[in-house]
């Protein structure tokens, strides 16, 4: 390789040569000018062997062409200052001038031709390494930038999951339960009330939460564990400044290559406005309920209260004595303040809500939208479809009532999410075909009810939800819907295939409608 560089140095020869030929010849060329030199006398080799540094020092400053300068150069100075001038008797076989400077040249030759082999080689290899730095350093610069341009998407995909989080008043949680890691989002510690340096902890998270609900809330998410499922729990949280908020809770367990729960990951959420328009509605309920019960009571104690009265009267001319007169009378004021009374409960019993025009399409958007995060945090599709928008005499507050009912009765028969379709659109009575009006149909996927509920469903008092239901939800809606003089038609399947319950709700027109 070396003998193959040197001919292509001095005359460009394209040799392909074996590595052994390549030796022997190295080893040849090697011994052509070290035999030429042993023809000289040891005096006279001695000057030119000690000129052959600075050869060798021109070749790897000045290239080959510098070498054999200075080889020609120190070759004339030593026949011209050592041999001439000081008249150096020669042996008698020894060669001339010419041979000495011919083998003194050659040998140049070979050194410098190597030695600025050597230096290229040296000086690529240099060039090689400057190269690989350089590239190393340009790939390490667009690593870095690539590295700071995915650092700056992450942290700008931070931004607006912390945006949507924030929009949504929602946060994020996750639980790795091998090693009891905790990681809350912002919004989170926001929902909790819990200030954002504090690390993510079990107790931390009890500390903020009613203390009646924490074991309920715990116990979904043992239960979740258990069955490798999702969880769904809602508890109340207590704020620093003493303040109630609902917490809706869903988490969904992670599991590992072996099939076991190594955490939960999921999301919570604000539902405090549901849960107070839930008890708002519960007891608006209550109060309608008591408010018909009383009416009715007073309307059975009026009839004998004035017969009573009618009968003290006529007492009054019977020939009593004074005494008995007086009782009488007494008698007859105490019936006059429960006849008063029982009249001031029959008008507070009627209706006060005046009856306008109202559109039913929407007051059915109204409350979709109003129920809309309820629908979402438990994973019910819904959407509403109307056609016209077709007016009726009615009470708003009463039928949004009667809308909210409906429409929280599905979203509780679908525990596990489904989806919820909501219709509005002019038509006739299902039974009278010539009576026009709109009807208002609202149609879930839920898991149905039996007959045997059915039949009930619309009597007081009546309910399938012992702790938390009052029985008067449905009964509520019939009563309102007799005021307005509508109907209510409800189909139920529990098949698998086609499970679900509509809802169809007739309310007529008051005058013709175009």
């Amino acid at each position: 390789m070396v003998l193959h560089r040197v001919f292509n140095a001095l005359g460009n020869l394209p040799l392909r040569l074996s590595f052994w030929t390549e030796v022997a010849l190295g080893a040849l060329v090697a011994c052509i000018p070290f035999g030429l030199s042993l023809i000289m006398a040891p005096n006279h080799r001695s000057p030119y062997l000690l000129s052959y540094p600075a050869v060798i020092l021109s070749a790897w400053v000045l290239g080959l062409s510098g070498a054999i300068a200075c080889a020609v150069v120190s070759g004339c100075a030593i026949e011209y200052f050592i041999f001439a001038t000081h008249h150096i008797n020669l042996a008698p076989d020894s060669s001339g001038w010419f041979f000495r400077e011919s083998v003194f040249i050659v040998g140049s030759i070979f050194v410098g031709s190597l030695t600025r082999i050597a230096a290229r080689e040296r000086e690529e290899a240099k060039t090689v390494k400057l190269e690989h730095e350089l590239t190393l350093s340009r790939t390490e610069s667009y690593l870095a930038q690539e590295h700071a341009r995915a650092s700056e998407l992450a942290r700008e995909n931070q931004v607006r999951i912390e945006m949507a989080l924030d929009g949504a008043n929602a946060g994020v949680w996750e639980w790795d339960i091998q090693s009891n890691h905790e990681i809350w989002s912002t919004g989170f510690y926001r929902l909790h009330g819990i200030d954002p340096s504090l690390q993510a902890g079990n107790e931390l998270w009890r500390r903020s939460v009613h203390p009646d609900d924490v074991d309920q809330a715990e116990r979904e998410l043992e239960l979740a564990v258990q069955r490798k499922d999702s969880c769904y729990t809602e508890y109340r949280v207590v704020l620093p400044d003493g303040t109630i908020r609902w917490i809706a809770c869903q988490g969904v367990t992670q599991l590992d290559d072996a099939g076991e729960v190594r955490g939960i990951t999921g999301y919570c959420g604000d539902v405090t406005r549901r849960r107070l328009t839930d008890q708002a509605l519960l007891r608006t309920e209550k109060l309608a309920v008591a408010g018909r019960l009383s009416a009715a009571i007073a309307h059975e104690i009026n009839n004998p209260l004035n017969a009573a009265m009618g009968l003290l009267f006529l007492l009054k001319d019977s020939g009593l004595s004074q005494e008995q007169t007086q009782y009488v009378e007494e008698t007859g004021q105490q019936l006059e303040r429960v006849v008063e009374i029982t009249r001031q409960t029959l008008q507070m019993s009627r209706s006060t809500s005046k009856f306008i025009a109202v559109k039913p399409a929407e007051l059915v958007s109204a409350t979709m939208r109003l129920l809309s995060p309820k629908l979402h945090l438990a994973k019910i599709a819904f959407d509403t479809e109307t056609e016209g928008n077709a007016e009726v005499l009615g009470s708003p507050g009463e039928l949004q009532q009667v809308f909210t009912n409906l429409i929280n009765n599905s979203i509780e028969a679908m525990p596990q999410g489904g989806r919820l379709r909501a219709r509005v659109r002019p038509s006739c009575h299902w039974k009278e075909r010539t009576l026009r009006g709109v009807r208002i149909t609202i149609a879930d996927s839920g898991c149905g009810m039996p007959a045997a509920v059915y039949r009930h469903m619309l009597e007081p008092f009546f309910t399938t939800k012992e702790e938390t239901g009052t029985g008067l939800g449905m009964w509520v809606v019939s009563e309102l819907l007799a005021k307005h003089h509508g109907d209510l038609n409800i189909r139920s399947s529990m098949r698998p295939a086609h499970h679900g319950t509509t809802c169809s709700i007739f309310i007529p027109f008051v005058r013709s409608q175009a």
